[in-house]
């Protein structure tokens, strides 16, 4: 009877051999890769470091004495461009070079002599991998920490909770490398470069007493309950996660708590598992930044975003139009307002009832958020009434959004009890007009009362714009008189 090879498993390393002897590198390598290693050859130095630019090598078995370049010129030229590759020197004239001195004067892991054998070799191997196996995880705590201080400026930029959850995801799915995965939150408050990965994942917010997926890629998709999404056994996991802080891998998934003190805010749930702990370690790390900016982030939205209609609540967009009238004014730029008022308001709450009015006040804000630019300000300023902070725009600008919230307004409709009913707004506009005070002219300090007294006044004139247009059947835009600065 035939004997059985064994079945070689990969160690998932790769070696690079470097001789000039044909004979030796061709024994060795079939050595080496019978000890389930990936094997690479050289004859020459130029042709190793040809090899070590291009590809990943975790240990080079390099011979001392090559023609035209030496080993312990390779070494020299390497550590240029990678210090981290671990280098076992051989040499057939072990008596010419004291191991102990060649170690100290050259930045490798071990001296081989090639007399003493295979055996010798394969111990010398181990050892240089394991070296390896240990620089790498210190590098790759390294830049995993380097990245989370990178990063964790633009986490705690002010920006919507769902955009920043978003980024959350994407950065937590690269960390690891996963495929599938999300990130859930509670809504009320209760680099490290590696290659990019295709990511199938979530983020979810407790909504009617469970996760509802709030951002996505992948599979997941956004809306969905954590329950239809994953299997029980892992609804279940996740759940001891939120219960107990603590992260969890469990079979080929890792769940990671958003911690902010004793508050688990919510999860991240990522489809691969993170076994070695500096990876939880960094991974737990990232994760307690990013809890404390989405904890940030919903404080900052209870304070300043209307929760109908998702635009600025009044009194933080009296604050925003402040700061951009002083901008305006130390800058010398136009800057205009828009007043927005929906039109038959008082006769869709009274006909259909205050549910069906708050959603038309739920779609004018997201059409007003469409409508207009990132550096706009959009904020209800009363009922139904909403304003409009155009920093940069003089009243022809002004008028061209009015007309571009009419178009959007056009396929704008919310049921009634009698079936669709079309949405239509009244604009007025108002323009402060460019500053002719020269910079030296103005006397400092400007007071706060003083733009208040602006704000008050462009108010004004957009509001009687306002009402012009709504005096004139609504659905249209009137331009309000100038404002001047004092």
């Amino acid at each position: 009877m035939a004997r059985k090879s064994k079945q070689i498993e990969p160690s998932g390393k790769t070696l690079l051999l470097v001789d000039d002897d044909l004979e030796y590198l061709s024994i060795n390598r079939q050595m080496l890769e019978r000890e389930g290693h990936n094997v690479l050859v050289a004859k020459n130095g130029p042709e190793a470091l040809k090899k070590l630019k291009d590809q990943h090598i975790d240990l080079m078995l390099l011979d001392y004495y090559m023609p035209g370049m030496t080993g312990e010129e390779v070494v020299e030229k390497l550590r240029k461009f990678n210090p981290h590759v671990q280098i076992i020197l051989q040499t057939g004239y072990a008596s010419e070079n004291p191991p102990r001195d060649i170690l100290n004067r050259l930045d490798i892991q071990g001296y081989y002599d090639k007399s003493e054998g295979p055996e010798k070799l394969l111990l010398w191997t181990d050892v240089g991998l394991k070296a390896a196996f240990s620089i790498q995880l210190l590098e790759k705590s390294r830049r995993g920490l380097q990245y989370i201080l990178d990063v964790t400026p633009d986490l705690h930029k002010i920006q919507p909770l769902d955009d920043l959850l978003q980024g959350i995801l994407w950065q937590i799915s690269g960390l690891l490398g996963a495929v599938n995965s999300f990130l859930a939150v509670f809504p009320e408050g209760g680099y490290i470069p590696f290659e990019p990965v295709e990511t199938e994942s979530f983020l979810a917010m407790v909504k009617d007493s469970e996760l509802v997926i709030r951002a996505s890629t992948g599979r997941f998709e956004v809306s969905h309950s954590i329950r239809k999404s994953l299997e029980d056994e892992k609804v279940s996991s996740i759940n001891d996660v939120l219960i107990h802080g603590q992260i969890k891998v469990v079979e080929l998934s890792t769940i990671v708590p958003l911690l902010v003190g004793e508050a688990t805010l919510g999860v991240m749930y990522l489809d691969r598992p993170a076994i070695q702990k500096e990876n939880l370690d960094i991974i737990q790390l990232f994760a307690n930044q990013a809890a404390v900016a989405i904890q940030n982030v919903q404080l900052y939205e209870m304070a300043a975003i209307d929760s109908l209609t998702g635009v600025y609540g009044r009194g933080f967009f009296e604050q925003v139009a402040l700061r951009e009238l002083r901008t305006a004014y130390r800058s010398q730029q136009e800057i205009s307002m828009l007043m927005v008022d929906v039109d038959d308001m008082k006769a869709i709450n009274d006909g259909h009832g205050h549910l069906v009015g708050d959603d038309a006040l739920t779609t004018i804000g997201k059409v007003l958020k469409q409508a207009t630019r990132g550096n706009d300000a959009v904020g209800r300023v009363g009922g139904d009434e909403f304003a409009i902070i155009l920093p940069q725009t003089p009243t022809e600008g002004a008028i061209r959004v009015g007309h571009r919230i009419f178009e959007m307004m056009k396929d704008q409709y919310i049921v009634g009890s009698s079936g669709n009913i079309p949405l239509k707004v009244s604009i007025g506009t108002c323009e402060i007009e460019r500053s002719t005070i020269s910079k030296d002219e103005i006397i400092r300090p400007v007071t706060r009362e003083y733009f208040i007294e602006i704000y008050d006044k462009i108010v004004q004139s957009a509001d009687d714009a306002l009402y012009r247009a709504k005096d004139g059947g609504g659905n249209q835009v009137s331009e309000g008189n100038l404002v001047r600065w004092r």
